[in-house]
Order: C-alpha cells, then sequence, then structure tokens
C-alpha cells in the first residue's frame, strides 16, 4: 500500500502542535526576562566553536555552544552584564551587553588560540560535555587526538574509536565498528547529517573518511537519543570542516577575490596515498575540498615495467569530499555537501589462448543539502534534503580456445545497489531554563536491487523500494541544578510491516557532586536494513544491504545503561560504566533454506549483550591519551534446525565471533619537545570464537569418480563456536617531527605498527591429504614500518 503523501508532513504538524501546547504555559512567564544568543568561531579560520562556555559574569547564568557553535543564555533579567566566553586553548572573550525586558539579543563572538605556558595547546571542551550532556559514554574525538593515535599507515577515525571501552575490531585487517556485541550494520553513521552505507575501503581495512577533512565527531555507543532511528547498537556523528572563511590568499587585490578565494592548502604523502586539502571563502561564507587516493596499481605496474611484462591486475581507491557554505542572511544558512569514495580492482591473467578477466568497482556518493533558520533564541530549524548511494559491480569473463570449435567465451556479472532519498527536519525548542524540546520528522525512500546474470542469461533479479517513515519527539527538564531527564519518543512506519514501531527513550543525570555524575538511560531500537552476511565469515570485501523481509520481525533491542563519570582535577576524566543489552529478534542466514523460496531466506533468533566499561582519559600536560578496559558478553540463541526448540549441544546457543570477555586498550601521546612527539597504542584482548575442527570423513563429490566415489576428505566441524583463538596483542608506536620542507610548514611521520612482530591468528586451514591432518595458523598484520610526510601552504 502507498503511502499518502501528506501523512509525514500533517503527522509532523500535529507533533509541533502538541508539543507548543504543552508548553504554553512556559509562555506565559514573566515577560520581563530576555535571552542572548549567539555563535563562537575561531577568529583565525571561521570554524565554529563547539562546547564553548559562555558566562554572565556576576550571576550563575550561562550556557555552552553545540557543535554548530551556537549558545543561547535564557531567562536573563533586564540589565547590564559582562558577557564572557572561555574554551581550553583560547582567550577569552569579553563584551558588555544591555538587556531590555523581554529582550532578544544576538551576540557572535571570536575567539583566538592562546599558547598556554607549559601547557600543550589542547582546544577540548570535555568538561563542557561532562556538565551538559545526557548521555551515558558519549565520546567525543577531535582530530588532534585521532591523529596523534598510531594508525595503520595514516590517520583513522574507524581505527581510533576502537580502542574506546566497548568498541572491538574482527581483526587487524577490518575497520569495521563492533559496539557491545552488535554487528557493524548496527551502527548509523552519518556524514554532515547523511547516512553512509559502506563505510569502509578495501574489504573494511581502512575507513573511507579522510581525517584532514572532518572537524568533529561524536560517537554515542548505546542509549542514543530519539532523533536516531533504525540502528540497534550506536551513531556516529561526524562534522567536516567548514572551511577557512578568514585568511584570503590568492586574490586579495583583486574583485574575483571578493566571491572565491584560497585561505589554506595542505597535503600528505605517506606508504598508502596521497592526498590534499584546499579551503576558503566565498562570498558571504566558505568551501572545503579534499581529495585523496592510493597508489598500489601505479606501484605495481612500475614493478611489471621494470620487469619487462604485463601486470596481472591492479588495485586502488579514492575519495572526494566537499562542502561550501553559503549564509543567506544572519538568520539562515544553506549548507551543500558532497561525498564519493571508490575502490577499484581488476585482474587479467592469459595463458595458451584462454584468458580471464576480472573488473570489480564499488563505493559511495553522497549529496546533501541543508537549510538552518535560526529566526530568534527560541527556535533552531534544520531541513535537510540528502541522497546517498551504495553500489557494487562484479565482472568476471573467460575466454577459451579450442582447435575444433575457436574461441568460445562466458560471463558473469553482478550488480548490487542502494538509493536512499531521505527528507529530515529537526526543529529545536528553548522554552526557559529547565525545558529544551525537539521534535522533526523523517522521510526515507529507498530503491535496492540485487542482479546477477551468466552471459545473456539471468539468473537472479530482485528489486525492493520500501520507505520508512519517522517521526520524534523529546524534552530535556532539568527541575534541579543537579539533576536533569531526557524522555524521548520515536514512531516508526516501515513499508514492509503493517504494525506502527513505538520506541521510547529515557534517559537521567544526577551530580552526587561537582565532580562525580550518576548517569542512566533505557529506550527500545528497531532496525529494518540489515546486511546478509554469516557470523561464520571473517572477511567481507562488501556488504550487501536489505530490507527486513515481510515474513520477519525488525531486529529489536533494549538499552539498559548505568554509569558514573567523574573529573579529578581538571586533567583526568573517568568513567564506569554498566551495560545490558537484550535482543529480542535477530536475524540470521537459514543454513537450510531452501533457493527457491524466498521466504526462508533467513531465520530469527534472540540474543544478549551485557558487559563493564571502564576509561580512564588525561587531556591537558605534555603526557595526553587514554585507557580503557571492557569485559564483555556476547550470546545468540538460533533455531537453526527449525524444530521449535533451542538444543546448546546442537550449536544453537553459542557465542558469536563478536565475543571478546576482556579487552585493555592503551592511547598515549607525549609531547618530547615543541616539534616532537612520541604516540603508543596498546592493545590486549581474549582471542574470537571459532569452531573447532574433531576430525575428518570422506564425501562423496561431484570431482569423484565412478570407482571411487569417497575419494574426498572433508571437515567434520565441533560445536559452532565453542573454542577461541589465542589472546590478541598488538602494539604501536609512532614518531612525528614538525619540519620546514622547501619553505613549507610540514609534518614528518614515522611508525610501526606491531613493533614487537607478535602473530596473532586471523584462522586455522587445514591440510587432509596428510595423515594426520595438518594445520597451519595464519597471522594478521606482521611488524610492518611506514612513513609520510604532511605540508601546508
Amino acid at each position: 500500500m502507498q503511502p499518502k503523501q501528506s501523512h509525514p508532513i500533517s503527522a509532523g504538524l500535529i507533533a509541533l502542535v502538541l508539543l507548543l501546547t504543552v508548553g504554553h504555559p512556559y509562555l506565559l512567564q514573566a515577560q520581563s526576562a530576555g535571552r542572548i544568543s549567539g555563535y563562537l568561531r575561531d577568529a583565525d579560520t571561521g570554524e565554529p566553536l563547539k562546547y564553548a562556555n559562555v558566562v554572565l559574569q556576576g550571576t550563575e547564568r550561562g550556557a555552552a555552544s553545540n557543535v554548530h557553535g551556537f549558545y543561547v543564555i535564557i531567562g536573563i533579567p533586564p540589565g547590564m552584564y559582562r558577557l564572557k566566553v572561555m574554551m581550553m586553548g583560547y582567550t577569552s572573550g569579553e563584551q558588555d551587553v544591555a538587556l531590555n525586558p523581554g529582550g532578544d539579543l544576538r551576540v557572535d563572538m571570536e575567539l583566538s588560540v592562546e599558547v598556554m605556558a607549559g601547557e600543550t595547546v589542547i582546544i577540548t571542551a570535555d568538561r563542557i560535555r561532562f556538565e551538559e550532556m545526557v548521555e551515558t559514554s558519549r565520546i567525543n574525538l577531535t582530530m588532534r587526538e585521532i591523529k596523534s593515535a598510531p594508525a595503520f599507515v595514516e590517520a583513522d577515525l574507524f581505527r581510533t574509536l576502537q580502542m574506546m571501552p566497548g568498541v572491538q575490531s574482527t581483526s587487524d585487517f577490518s575497520s569495521a565498528l563492533v559496539v557491545r556485541g552488535g554487528s557493524p550494520d548496527e551502527n548509523l553513521i552519518l556524514l554532515d547529517g547523511i547516512e553512509v552505507y559502506n563505510p569502509y575501503h578495501l574489504g573494511g581495512i581502512f575507513s573511507t573518511f579522510n581525517a584532514d577533512a572532518l572537524s568533529n565527531a561524536e560517537f554515542i555507543p548505546g542509549g542514543f537519543p530519539s532523533q536516531y532511528g533504525n540502528r540497534n547498537s550506536s551513531v556516529l556523528e561526524i562534522t567536516s570542516r567548514e572551511g577557512n572563511s578568514k585568511g584570503a590568499r590568492l586574490f586579495k587585490d583583486r574583485r574575483i577575490g571578493e566571491y572565491w578565494n584560497l585561505s589554506q592548502l595542505q597535503g600528505e604523502i605517506s606508504l598508502l596515498s596521497s592526498k590534499f586539502l584546499a579551503e576558503g571563502p566565498i562570498r558571504n561564507g566558505s568551501w572545503m575540498f579534499a581529495w585523496r587516493r592510493t597508489y598500489y596499481d601505479r606501484l605495481i605496474d612500475l614493478y611489471y615495467l621494470f620487469r619487462d611484462d604485463e601486470p596481472l591486475g591492479g588495485y586502488y581507491f579514492r575519495d572526494l569530499h566537499g562542502k561550501m557554505i553559503y549564509n543567506l542572511s544572519p538568520t539562515d544558512r544553506l549548507v551543500f555537501a558532497t561525498y564519493n569514495g571508490r575502490d577499484f580492482a581488476r585482474l587479467g591473467v592469459e595463458a595458451e589462448g584462454d584468458a580471464l578477466e576480472v573488473d570489480l568497482n564499488w563505493g559511495n556518493t553522497t549529496n546533501s543539502v541543508q537549510w538552518r533558520h535560526v529566526p530568534n533564541s527560541r527556535f533552531i530549524s534544520w531541513l535537510s534534503v540528502a541522497n546517498t548511494r551504495y553500489d557494487w559491480d562484479f565482472f568476471a569473463g573467460v575466454t577459451q580456445t579450442d582447435s575444433s570449435v575457436g574461441t568460445v567465451g562466458t560471463s558473469i556479472e553482478q550488480s548490487v545497489g542502494l538509493n536512499d532519498w531521505t527528507l529530515k527536519e529537526q526543529l529545536e525548542w528553548f522554552v526557559n531554563t529547565e525545558h529544551t524540546a525537539t521534535a522533526g520528522f523523517e522521510i526515507k525512500t529507498l530503491g535496492m536491487h540485487l542482479r546477477q546474470s551468466i552471459g545473456d542469461l539471468t539468473i537472479f533479479s530482485r528489486e525492493q523500494n520500501p520507505y520508512i517513515l519517522a517521526l520524534y519527539a523529546q524534552d530535556r527538564w532539568k527541575p534541579y541544578p543537579r539533576f536533569s531527564l531526557q524522555a524521548g519518543l520515536r514512531l516508526t512506519s516501515f513499508e514492509l510491516h503493517p504494525e506502527l514501531y513505538l520506541e521510547p527513550r529515557l534517559g537521567f543525570k544526577y551530580f552526587l557532586t561537582d565532580d562525580l555524575a550518576l548517569k542512566g538511560s533505557w529506550g527500545i531500537f528497531n532496525q529494518f536494513l540489515f546486511t546478509s552476511s554469516s557470523d561464520d565469515q571473517f572477511l567481507s570485501i562488501v556488504d550487501f544491504w536489505l530490507p527486513v523481509p515481510r515474513e520477519n520481525h525488525a531486529q529489536s533491542a533494549q538499552h539498559f545503561i548505568l554509569g558514573l563519570e567523574q573529573w579529578i582535577g581538571e586533567r583526568f576524566f573517568t568513567s564506569l560504566v554498566a551495560y545490558y543489552k537484550p535482543y529480542s529478534t535477530l536475524l540470521d542466514v537459514n543454513p537450510h533454506g531452501d533457493p527457491s523460496i524466498e521466504e526462508d531466506d533467513f531465520i530469527e533468533g534472540t540474543g544478549t549483550a551485557w558487559g563493564i566499561e571502564f576509561l580512564a582519559k588525561k587531556s591537558l600536560g605534555r603526557l595526553t591519551g587514554w585507557l580503557g578496559y571492557t569485559y564483555a558478553r556476547l550470546e545468540k540463541r538460533v533455531d537453526f534446525n527449525s524444530d521449535e526448540t533451542i538444543d546448546p549441544d546442537a550449536g544453537e546457543v553459542y557465542y558469536p565471533k563478536y565475543d571478546r570477555p576482556h579487552t585493555l586498550n592503551a592511547v598515549l601521546n607525549y609531547q618530547l619537545g615543541k616539534k616532537s612527539s612520541l604516540g603508543l597504542t596498546v592493545s590486549l584482548s581474549s582471542g574470537q570464537p571459532y569452531t573447532p575442527v574433531w576430525g575428518k570423513v570422506y564425501s562423496q563429490s561431484s570431482f569423484g569418480s565412478y570407482t571411487h566415489p569417497y575419494d574426498n576428505l572433508i571437515t567434520l566441524p565441533g560445536r559452532k563456536n565453542s573454542a577461541r583463538l589465542p589472546t590478541y596483542f598488538r602494539s604501536d608506536i609512532s614518531w612525528s617531527r614538525d619540519i620546514r620542507l622547501f619553505r613549507l610548514a610540514g609534518k614528518f611521520k614515522f611508525q610501526v605498527i606491531n613493533f614487537t612482530n607478535h602473530f596473532n591468528v586471523l584462522l586455522y586451514t587445514w591440510d587432509h591429504s596428510e595423515s594426520p591432518s595438518g594445520v597451519t595458523a595464519v597471522s594478521m598484520f606482521p611488524i610492518l614500518p611506514t612513513f609520510g610526510v604532511e605540508f601546508k601552504l
């Protein structure tokens, strides 16, 4: 049944009317109270200052700026005040203001970077987030923290997040995030508000995001608020740089400089890739463009050139990332954002007239436009239209030459695609000093296809075009200075299911002391899209996204989270969090499915994840970093043989591959001097579960002969995931130094991955042709030294 086009907007208006009705008594408060709001920016670049502290001196009134640099102070009696803005790493800003009865002042300010004596310049606001945010375990990562940690060849946001408590990786070869036992497809990845479905390159070894183009990353590993949906585990919201709107350098005295200019150009060359970033002002705005490309294919071509031979194949990936901001007026802003990341792989082999050709390319393309409207200090509105596409194309052609029939050939092709159009509106209402209300809607239409063919014969073709409609509302209530309560509700309609999904969310924060807070959250979370990877799959090049079928329930989980967060002085932050996450529905590939029956491709199960997480973080001084420990368990229950009973002995109760009871991570950075620093990461964890081999057995195969049909030996598996790989250990070290290169400011970086050369087992392979059977352990990363050079113009 097709939806009525007016339904989501009408629902949004109804919610807005209810919100205004509920909030009406607050509008009848004393009319003399006024408000002050505005935007805070970096004086040198024009970038927003996130989570800066804004106070009215001589009063107890103040606020913190959000991720866009916006702040609002509510309920101010009329009078003369001095407004002060403070942020670590910046000079304080002050301004005298006069507020009339019921006045609504707009005060924008810019702060300059300040080098603090005896301290490293740390532009952070962890303390402000601690005081303002209700969500438990919310993590903010600045680009400085990401780039200072040792990484595989170059800085990687996902690799840094894998070092946080509650987040794990499947192997060295994957940057995918496993959050509190949830599979990687349970994470909502947003780039400038746009959903990215496959944020990885080379099967997950690298994430798709160029760290130089990013400004901020907010990560919520559970209990996320009602504006986020369609995922069961976590939210990662990434904000790209707005572009330097201040330092126009290219056309200083020309008319074109009034409309477009260049402020900064920077780049990096490493063993993996080359990349550059350019940014500058435009008339009433700014722009940013970033580019990255690997050159594995060029190195392979060069190798075969020296051998005077034709290369067999090659691989590379590239990223393009752009953003443009145009300020229509002091209250209206348009933001255009685009991203394109693709992988290309090819293989060509010829021998005695026969040939094999393989071509693969896959990737993401996103485009969006957002209108931000701030009519006054009471309301902020964000309206956006976004399109994100993910596709995978595979071609394999085989050509054979026979003396009797000549040359014959055939091909195998596969095409997978997902085209997502999303319309979103979010309205934030600063009701008064106690209440901040948020409401909005989301309309998502999906075009999904999977096609497979051999030659001119189509063997499989499926197209689906479901839609998802969502409406949400939330109120953050602060009845007492030490207590905050955040309650929300999300309503979702999924075209393939008749029911309306209700997802209540609740969170609280109570300050036991000024530096110690108790936090908790609960919520119901549903997911309507998932990937079809099997739990036994250890490495995946590409993810095949599918809608939850009509005959299955949406994947669903509840989050129960309780935690303590404490500041020790101004340098140390610690947290202790316990969570319990029961899954009422999980989908798994049906091992006994009939290919001719579409309705039995997947089978439903249940699961339970629980654990304890500890984090200690130091943000100031020459030594910075964090130490994290996680105890986590994950158990799944699936009736694989469909006999309506769950039999543990049949492997229907098991620990999935994401279950790692113990994980200890340390990320440290030490400033050796003004120009050089040393980085160290250490990771120690329990081994992954795997299905052991109990023996081997003869089996009939299509490759056997008539006289000896049981020549082939196959593995006799034990109980599912009843054994574990050896303990995992890896330590990386890095060293960087500021340099001058051809009169350009730059940085030289050298790092060693797995510098202890510890042998970490990826999997075991068995050779049954030997007696007894031989077993070989395949390792993850060996010791890998890398280096790179950054430059800035």
